[in-house]
């Protein structure tokens, strides 16, 4: 017997009590006005890039790679070093999603250069550490041989997916007051990917909304039944220094690259106690994309102290007469 035909039987005999086993979920915006949603998933300014025109050549080449195999590798190298945090995060995502046993191994064989990362006071997890190295230096497994990983094939399907905003009633129903996305037809999958193209479109747009998961249903006129709130939260922006003259210091370069922020909050907290003190300067208040302008900056700063303390530290040892 099927495994359909068993549900069927369960669901006959208990009264439909085992619905929920078969359920499928669709993501789905709940805007504060639906006339102006719609008119921002039509407006491809809000794909921010996410958008692309597939009829430019060089637009291809950039989500492609080029044609000649054996230059993909460099092209990925230089495509990562000019990316946004924000973009970096996009690929990773989609490495992630679309080669899952390569990323594994990449976890699972680079963990240790993470962990070392970390011990010299750097803060994140094993993606931040990856959008740290410059192109060159990023694990062969994570790009992949001549850049197979990172450069999705050229194919109608994937032509689909990375072009052209979304559709009514091609890849969006609505239904009351909500959009609702069904897996089955959106050029945005996995879910997760779809889910961080919406919030994209709608952040950019400025209009109040939710993403909620509803139950899948295609029956006509039928109601959206509401299941689950996605609750956007932002975590907060770390950054361990060794001392409160160097927290004050970025935080100051933190607020002149971002301005004015209302709810914006730099809070300094001392970490330790005696010769391992160190002081923790903590950013919340923000939202993702402020979050991923920081970062970089972070990563920057402390980079640079290490720096001059190797200079500090070689000037004290010919001082000393120990090096010339």
């Amino acid at each position: 017997m099927k495994l359909t035909d068993l549900l069927k039987e369960i669901e006959d005999e208990q009264g439909g009590e085992q619905k929920d086993v078969r359920a499928q979920y669709d993501l789905a915006i709940n805007p504060s006005s639906l006339k102006d949603a719609l008119k921002a998933l039509d407006n491809m300014d809000n794909y921010g890039i996410y958008a692309q025109n597939m009829r430019k050549p060089d637009v291809i080449k950039k989500v492609f790679g080029p044609s000649i195999p054996a230059q993909k590798a460099g092209a990925a190298w230089s495509d990562w070093n000019a990316s946004s945090d924000e973009e970096k995060n996009i690929k990773i995502l989609d490495i992630k999603n679309q080669h899952p046993e390569e990323w594994a191994i990449t976890v699972e064989k680079y963990t240790p250069k993470y962990e070392s990362w970390k011990a010299e006071d750097n803060e994140g997890n094993f993606e931040d550490w990856l959008k740290s190295l410059p192109g060159k230096s990023l694990p062969l497994e994570f790009y992949g041989k001549y850049g197979k990983n990172y450069f999705p094939m050229k194919t109608p399907e994937n032509l689909k997916k990375y072009a052209g905003s979304m559709r009514k009633d091609i890849h969006y129903q609505v239904k009351d007051n909500l959009i609702i996305f069904p897996n089955n037809s959106t050029p945005f999958n996995p879910k997760s990917y779809l889910k961080k193209v919406l919030k994209t479109i709608m952040d950019n747009s400025g209009l109040e909304y939710d993403i909620i998961d509803v139950e899948a249903d295609d029956t006509p006129g039928s109601t959206p039944i509401i299941t689950k709130t996605e609750k956007s939260t932002v975590p907060p922006l770390s950054t361990t220094v060794d001392t409160a003259d160097q927290a004050d210091k970025l935080s100051k370069i933190f607020q002149n690259r971002l301005g004015e922020v209302p709810g914006a909050k730099y809070e300094v907290e001392a970490v330790g106690s005696g010769t391992d003190r160190k002081y923790k300067l903590v950013v919340t208040g923000i939202t993702t994309d402020q979050r991923s302008k920081l970062q970089p900056l972070s990563f920057s700063f402390k980079q640079n102290l290490r720096e001059e303390n190797n200079f500090e530290m070689r000037r004290m040892l010919v001082i000393a007469g120990i090096i010339k």
